[in-house]
């Protein structure tokens, strides 16, 4: 049974929690349900012409803000098995690519400043490479700080040990 607030590190991997996902999408769907209550209202013709547009920004800026985070924590919610990242011995998978441990030269946590178009960017773990070029995994927002913390230490711990295993610095 795993512990609350403990990510799973069970076969080289890091898991999420699925209810994670499920509460936060659910939380967002409200949030989205009221943006279009927002404009119901404003289509219907009970609003004031002031608070139609106070309704209007707030409901397409809720929209923009909120919706994409909606699609990523359903997409995480559906996608199977919830895995946020693997390793074995030769490489760390990220879903989308596999990274040698050889080419990583060290890992660190990244909380990065919202983007240019204003949508909640999600820590990420950034893995800086020997090629000076790096790599980033974004955790999407699914485990706290304390379980990122304990990933990235996990994560620091096992390139260290390749490291030390195959002699490279």
């Amino acid at each position: 049974m795993q512990q609350s607030g403990i990510p799973k590190h069970d076969h080289q991997q890091i898991y999420y929690r699925r209810s994670t996902a499920l509460w936060k999408a659910s939380l967002c769907f409200l949030f989205l349900l009221l943006c279009v209550s927002l404009l119901w209202i404003i289509v219907d013709g009970q609003a004031e012409r002031l608070e139609t547009i106070y309704y209007s920004i707030a409901a397409v800026l809720g929209m923009w803000l909120i919706g994409p985070l909606f699609f990523m924590f359903v997409s995480r919610l559906t996608r199977s098995p919830a895995v946020l990242l693997s390793w074995d011995d030769d490489a760390l998978n990220t879903g989308k690519r596999k990274i040698p441990w050889s080419r990583i030269r060290k890992v660190e946590l990244a909380s990065p400043a919202r983007n240019k178009w204003l949508l909640s960017a999600s820590p990420m773990i950034v893995l800086f490479l020997k090629d000076g070029t790096r790599s980033h995994i974004q955790t999407d927002h699914l485990l706290s700080k304390k379980e990122l913390n304990q990933a990235v230490t996990l994560l620091q711990e096992t390139l260290h040990d390749q490291q030390q295993d195959h002699g490279l610095s």
